[in-house]
């Protein structure tokens, strides 16, 4: 546990574990676990990504917000599921090099 008395880092780190176990087909950019065991999972969309997410996070929340991209921000589907929060932004389709 951590200093706040919610589930911390570790309990994070298996649960993850766990959701990549036993949906093998998910892709990432980048996994962010915070102390109090809050996870920020980017990822660049693509065919069925952001089906393979929802799929994976059944009682989940989808929205949208912004992601950083090279050249700003842009819009992006924000999958929620109590700790989990999954923010798939659209693939790059060229543009200024």
């Amino acid at each position: 546990m951590n200093p706040q008395g919610g589930p911390g880092e570790t309990a994070a780190v298996y649960r993850l574990c766990a959701l990549f176990k036993a949906n093998p087909a998910l892709h990432y950019r980048s996994i962010t676990i915070h102390e109090n065991g809050r996870v920020e999972i980017a990822c660049d969309g693509g065919t069925g990504v952001v089906h393979d997410w929802a799929r994976a996070l059944p009682n989940r929340r989808e929205t949208v917000g912004l992601a950083p991209t090279a050249y700003g921000s842009t819009e992006a589907v924000v999958l929620t599921e109590d700790v989990v929060t999954v923010t798939v932004r659209p693939p790059f389709t060229g543009g200024v090099r």
